[in-house]
């Protein structure tokens, strides 16, 4: 019953990400058909190439095996892009499964039919673990179909191989979200788990290059996704770092259903004592301040706010660290030269940093944005929203609040990651124009808004589908800026991403007619947003 009921509840979330991870494979797989040639000799160049300018960028990506074929380039291209998307929506699956549908009620729901905690916790993972299953074998069927199409076999054995180790890294980022929902507090559930799967993404991509890092990628779940390598010929699953994956995520499934079973709801399990304080009079001038709706909503936000602020500031210095150690080899292969000609116009530091960092930065704030607009949609199920109309505001206020909220947090955000670019190049004797850096990361404000402006439309009108679906327009639109030059397509499709819009500050300046889009999207999201909270009853 329980597993059935978490089925419906996550149904938007499956079908979103298996049509993504369908169209995904699929693209890319008519994407390598369109780059790589027909004749044996035009592969081996295309492999070549790639295997070349994947050298140089083994911070972000793992080497590839036989780019050349189409199983080499898709397990390289299009399962290393899985790998953070299902992650990413494993960690928000989990987040609102341990802690958002308690908040809305729903976990008190159900324990009152007498279902145990513990069938709640497993009802949950084993509703996901299906949805993971069937997400990553829409994955592997737009494989198959692709392949199919070019008169080309690839084995099965190697698709479901694929398809099994997909599902297991997602089972474990699922659990490990699970567990830390269950020590923190419900506020920070989202925030720290994001942090925590990102510093093990970052110790398994950066052990590539860093020699003491190296040591210590075994504690992270990417590191045992990646030593299965199905789909190159001749690559095999690594059955030991699968049993391994599996393992952590059945551990942390029934150490998150023993630890759900012993904290009240609402709570997390291991709670600070509580610190005494003195009944203090404040005068009123000082409190008004305090009273105002948005610095009340930044306030609340604060201890996520400071860990999103540091995590992408680390993040920030650590890619500017690093720039060094990827130029270098870059400026020592003549074939790559080509390659960068299209933006390397700005110098070859800007260039790098414009696709590096500010390519992982603008992940970073649609991840933000999809964040907030989460907990928007959770305002409007969990009663939030009715009890504060009931103050009572005009509703369209609601919307004026939740932007501005949004507007301080992404400006302290993205202001503090500026700044901590700005501080490493100067550490690491990289001449970077201030103008241009501050340009690039004060474009991140409009481009987060874009996804927030989105989402709140999807928020105001379908509150229980809004996550899963701004995801997917999210996830469809990075891709878009991968496959529409490869393909084509015309220039418009591009402008439906945001990704596209953001353009390349760091090289080629600002983009106005892009900026002009987005603000344009942002205004049209605002005022539907503010018409529809108007006309519909919350909680419907």
């Amino acid at each position: 019953m329980t597993f059935l009921y978490s089925l419906r509840l996550g149904r938007w979330g499956i079908a979103s990400f298996s049509l993504f991870a369908f169209v995904l494979t699929l693209g890319q797989a008519a994407g390598f058909y369109q780059l790589a040639g027909n004749t044996p000799a035009e592969r081996a160049a295309f492999g070549r190439s790639m295997t070349q300018l994947a050298a140089q960028l083994t911070v972000l990506l793992p080497p590839p095996i036989r780019p050349d074929t189409v199983g080499g380039y898709l397990q390289f291209r299009a399962y290393g892009a899985l790998a953070i998307v299902f992650a990413i929506w494993a960690l928000v699956s989990a987040a609102g499964a341990a802690r958002g549908d308690e908040e809305r009620g729903l976990v008190e729901m159900v324990l009152s039919t007498g279902t145990s905690r513990a069938d709640v916790v497993v009802g949950r993972f084993a509703a996901f673990a299906a949805g993971s299953f069937a997400a990553a074998a829409a994955a592997g069927l737009g494989v198959a179909v692709a392949v199919d199409g070019a008169h080309e076999t690839i084995s099965a054995a190697s698709v479901l191989g694929a398809t099994v180790v997909l599902a297991g890294l997602a089972l474990c980022c699922y659990s490990i979200t699970l567990v830390i929902a269950q020590l923190a507090a419900a506020r920070l559930a989202t925030a720290i788990s994001g942090a925590v799967l990102l510093a093990l993404f970052l110790v398994n991509s950066l052990g590539r290059n860093l020699d003491w890092l190296q040591h210590w990628q075994w504690i992270s779940p990417f590191h045992y996704y990646e030593l299965s390598r199905t789909l190159p010929p001749g690559g095999s699953v690594d059955v030991r770092a699968t049993e391994i994956l599996f393992a952590i995520a059945v551990t942390g499934a029934i150490a998150a259903a023993l630890a759900f079973s012993f904290r009240d709801l609402g709570a997390p399990l291991v709670r600070p004592p509580a610190v005494a304080r003195r009944s203090t009079t404040h005068k009123v001038g000082f409190a008004l301040p305090w009273l105002a709706p948005v610095l009340r909503g930044v306030y609340e936000r604060r201890v996520g706010l400071l860990v999103w602020t540091l995590g992408v500031a680390a993040l920030a210095m650590t890619m500017v660290a690093l720039t060094k150690s990827i130029v270098q080899p870059i400026l020592s292969v003549p074939g790559l030269a080509t390659y960068f000609n299209s933006f390397i116009q700005g110098g070859i530091y800007p260039a790098l940093l414009g696709f590096t960092w500010f390519g992982i930065a603008q992940l970073l704030m649609a991840g933000y944005a999809i964040m907030q607009v989460a907990r928007w949609s959770a305002e409007d199920t969990d009663g939030r929203l009715e009890l504060m109309l009931s103050n009572p505001v005009p509703r369209r206020f609601v919307v004026v609040e939740r932007f501005a909220v949004l507007l301080v947090c992404t400006l302290i955000i993205v202001g503090v990651s500026g700044w901590a670019v700005a501080f490493e190049s100067r550490q690491q004797s990289i001449d970077l124009n201030t103008a241009t850096v501050m340009a690039a990361t004060l474009l991140l404000v409009p481009f987060t808004f874009f996804f927030a402006a989105i989402g709140s439309v999807l928020a105001t009108r379908w509150p229980r589908a809004t996550v899963g679906v701004l995801a997917a327009v999210a996830l469809a639109g990075y891709f878009l800026t991968q496959l529409g030059p490869i393909f084509k397509w015309p220039s418009w499709t591009q402008d439906l991403s945001a990704f596209h819009l953001y353009g390349t500050p760091m090289t080629s300046g600002v983009d106005g007619f892009g900026l002009a889009i987005m603000f344009a999207v942002i205004a049209m999201g605002f005022i539907v947003s503010a018409l529809l909270i108007e006309r519909r009853d919350i909680g419907a």
